[in-house]
């Protein structure tokens, strides 16, 4: 058994797609997986399952619309992964790991969006895609940022989530216990 890390996009945002996590992490536990923990109401889980990357997404999607009616991306990373994401993170942590964010995309996007998005100005704040990762720090917070998830998707015709540092690290974290 592997262990994982599963991020849901868009739970309990704005009242919408509202799934307490206790009930989530019962739900899982029937379903087989095992180890199964929540990090804060966001959507993070750590789980192990012997199943691969995919199963996990389309059981986990399977099951969150079955038991609480709602349907949302699903994102299952390795800790490996998730590691590997911080090692390559282009910006500064040291001081303001709440304001650089780790977005995880379904599919590379299009190099000519890519190009696009790059032409944006966006004062201080600052993003980089690498493939199926999109880096961005937003000195001033992410309260007052003109980057956010839905900005992103909508640009780059993509499917993302993203944590900022400071959960990514608890993630690893938990992963590890």
């Amino acid at each position: 058994m592997k262990t994982y890390i599963v991020l849901l996009r868009g739970v309990n945002v704005s009242g919408k797609n509202l799934i307490k996590m206790s009930e989530l992490k019962e739900t899982l536990s029937n379903a087989g997986f095992s180890n199964v923990s929540t990090y804060i109401q966001s959507g993070n889980i750590i789980l192990k399952s012997a199943l691969e990357k995919t199963a996990i997404e389309e059981t986990v999607h399977k099951l969150i619309l079955e038991h609480f009616n709602c349907s949302v991306t699903v994102f299952c990373l390795t800790v490996s992964d998730i590691e590997q994401a911080l090692a390559n993170n282009p910006f500064p942590i040291d001081s303001e790991p709440n304001k650089v964010f780790v977005t995880f995309l379904n599919q590379t996007p299009q190099p000519d969006l890519t190009e696009k998005l790059n032409l944006i100005a966006f004062g201080n704040e600052q993003f980089k895609i690498t493939g199926k990762l999109l880096y961005f720090y937003v000195p001033d917070g992410m309260g007052k940022s003109k980057m956010n998830n839905n900005f992103f998707e909508n640009k780059l015709k993509v499917t993302a989530t993203g944590r900022n540092l400071n959960t990514i690290y608890k993630l690893i974290e938990l992963s590890k216990k």
